[in-house]
Parts: structure tokens; sequence; C-alpha cells
């Protein structure tokens, strides 16, 4: 049967969690996942306005997606695509590849100037990615700190509704 592209619905973007979980478990990503959080995930990404989604389906099973968000810069308007997933057992046969140009040209169709991603910095994900035409950008590296509570933080919190929060700060 032949692979079909197409756009999604949000009933798609929900099934497509079971994908993160096993696309995601092996090198390299080598992230364990649970399919609570994966649905959540893919819940948050298509339940934000604007979003694009497309999915590669074969006999009407999902076998890889592509999600794409709206992300206005003074660059103009661009498409962060924080998801891309194919089933490990269909990988190696071009979907994903073509899913990144089906989602591409859904954007262009739709006004985005631009698309941006993040991925691993070096590896054969990297060269996918330099291979279907995107670059490293130079000037900028994620940053990410770990959120804990603590008393400071605690402290910080103590607020009344109807004025501003107190701090002993000072």
């Amino acid at each position: 049967m032949p692979v079909i592209f197409q756009r999604i619905n949000e009933d798609h973007a929900l099934r497509a969690a079971a994908i993160i979980v096993k696309a995601y478990i092996g090198p390299p990503w080598n992230e364990a996942w649970t399919l609570e959080r994966a649905t959540a995930r893919m819940g948050e990404l298509s339940t934000t306005p604007g979003w694009l989604g497309v999915g590669a389906l074969e006999n009407g099973a999902l076998l890889g997606f592509a999600i794409g968000l709206p992300h206005t810069s003074a660059a103009g308007r661009g498409l962060y695509i924080p998801e891309i997933a194919v089933l490990p057992s269909h990988q190696g046969r071009g979907i994903g590849k073509q899913l990144l140009r089906f989602l591409e040209a859904e954007a262009l169709s739709s006004g985005f100037s631009s698309a941006w991603l993040l991925s691993q910095s070096e590896g054969a994900t990297a060269e996918y990615y330099k291979a279907s035409g995107y670059n490293q950008a130079t000037k900028l590296r994620i940053y990410s700190k770990p959120l804990k509570w603590s008393p400071a933080v605690s402290a910080l919190m103590i607020c009344d509704v109807t004025g501003p929060c107190l701090s002993s700060l000072g």
C-alpha cells in the first residue's frame, strides 16, 4: 500500500504519542517517554493556535508525523518544528524526509517565511537536517536549568490576591 502524506488533526496528533514513545526510546535519543507524558506533549502542541501537523499514513495507520508551531520574530513569521518522528519499523524509507518537506510546503502556503528546530549538534540526526537544508545557528545556544522548590522560592510566593506579592528579600 502507498504511504499517504496529509495534514493531521488533533485526534491524529494525540495518537502520535505512541510514535514518540517508540521512536525516542533508542539511539540517538535514548529518552524514556511514558505514553502519558507523550500524550500530554502532543495535546500541548495540537492545541496551540496556528499549529500545523502533517502525517504519513498507510492503510489508515499513522507511521510518522511532523508538527510546526508559529513563531513570529523581528525576522518575520517563522515555523518552529518541535516534533518529527517516524515509527522505528518504518525508518530509513524516506518518510521523515517527506514529512519535513510536506510540513515546509504547508508552512510556505500558510505564509511562513522560515522554519527552525532544535536537535542534536552532531551525528546522524544533525547530518540529516543539514542535508535537508537546515544550518546550525552560530550565535545561539540552548540554556537550560532544572527548576527546584526551595525555601527561598517559597518566600517569594507569599501573595495576596488583592495586592502585590510580599517578599522577605527587601
